[in-house]
């Protein structure tokens, strides 16, 4: 996995670089196995906020309730608006960075979360049938894959609900 998050969730690196620079996440883990084509790194914030990095693939943030409150996908940033679900893209020109909003529409935001819970369902299934290695682990003697278990269960129970919106104050 070449992977690693820098400031505004964008992702590059190494798996190895992005589990060292993941602080904000308390407890996390570096799964790897062949039930998975790359390698996930899954962890929770210190107020029960879950993240999940699909190696190459896209990022989750859910809420301690399970809920979606940010993704990253292709480069995209997906926001929650707590009824809906915005992408953001950013538009460079010489004078400034802005991001750009767009609201997905009842279909867009049905397929995004189709593909969310399979991703999610097919993670929490590989760590139940135990094809999944821990590779690496922080801190190294807490019970993370089981607290990921149950917080994966969190999600699908959760079945695709939407945080409420991000304060940007936060």
């Amino acid at each position: 996995m070449a992977s690693k998050a820098n400031n505004s969730g964008e992702v590059s690196g190494t798996s190895e670089d992005l589990m060292r620079e993941l602080v904000a996440l308390i407890e996390r883990v570096d799964l790897a196995g062949p039930a998975i084509t790359d390698r996930i790194i899954a962890g929770f914030h210190r107020d029960g906020r879950l993240s999940l990095y699909f190696a190459e693939g896209p990022y989750y943030q859910f809420d301690p309730e399970g809920r979606l409150r940010r993704a990253l996908i292709d480069g995209r940033l997906f926001r929650t608006q707590g009824n809906g679900l915005a992408a953001l893209t950013r538009v460079r020109s010489a004078e400034a960075t802005e991001l750009v909003r767009r609201d997905l529409d009842s279909a867009e935001l049905e397929h995004f979360v189709g593909l969310m819970l399979e991703r999610v369902g097919a993670l929490r299934e590989a760590l139940a049938s135990g094809r999944l290695e821990v590779t690496r682990q922080v801190p190294f003697d807490a019970l993370v894959v089981e607290r990921l278990v149950g917080g994966l269960e969190v999600v699908l129970s959760a079945a695709g609900e939407l945080a409420p919106a991000i304060n940007r104050m936060r």
